[in-house]
């Protein structure tokens, strides 16, 4: 059994990237321009501010745990898996709700896809096949991920009016 401290500098190393600046700057670019994405995406669809908050909140929690648990255990390093699956979480929301008609917001989904597809053509052409393998499944998840929560909140909300029938 490991000490807390090797873990905590294992995590450290993970969220840090071994303190390559490189990774860093694309890698925390790419999660601030995720997180806008995801606002810009996600927001229209929550009542109050809170909720969306919460369901934020919830979600990086979520898959900051998963990510640092994944690099535990396969011994990788990065937070690459949270940026990607956020981004295949808005996209999904983007192409699957009504185009918001205010061009900033356009223009912020367009910048994230246009850069998490270079991001991504970058690491294919620099790292091993197995992290493009791992961005493609995490964008992947991130897009199933938000096809259940719709589907969820579809049977939630025909639960609803069946009530007020």
């Amino acid at each position: 059994m490991q000490s807390a401290e090797y873990y905590l500098d294992l995590v450290k190393a993970i969220l840090t990237y071994n303190g390559n600046e490189q990774d860093i700057q694309i890698n925390y670019g790419m999660l601030l321009l995720s997180i806008l994405c995801w606002c810009f995406t996600v927001l229209r669809v929550f009542n109050t501010i809170p909720d969306f908050c919460w369901f934020t909140f919830s979600c990086l929690y979520i898959l900051f745990g998963v990510q640092i648990g994944i690099c535990v255990f396969v011994q990788c390093i990065g937070i690459s898996g949270v940026w990607c699956a956020m981004v295949g979480f808005a996209y999904r929301m983007w192409v699957h709700s009504p185009s918001d008609p205010v061009l900033s917001n356009k223009l912020i989904v367009f910048a994230t896809f246009g850069s998490y597809l270079w991001a991504n053509f970058h690491y294919f052409k620099t790292e091993s096949n197995f992290t493009t393998i791992c961005h493609i499944v995490a964008t992947w998840l991130g897009y199933e991920a938000n096809n259940i929560w719709v589907k969820s909140h579809q049977q939630r909300d025909e639960r609803q009016r069946e009530k007020t029938k």
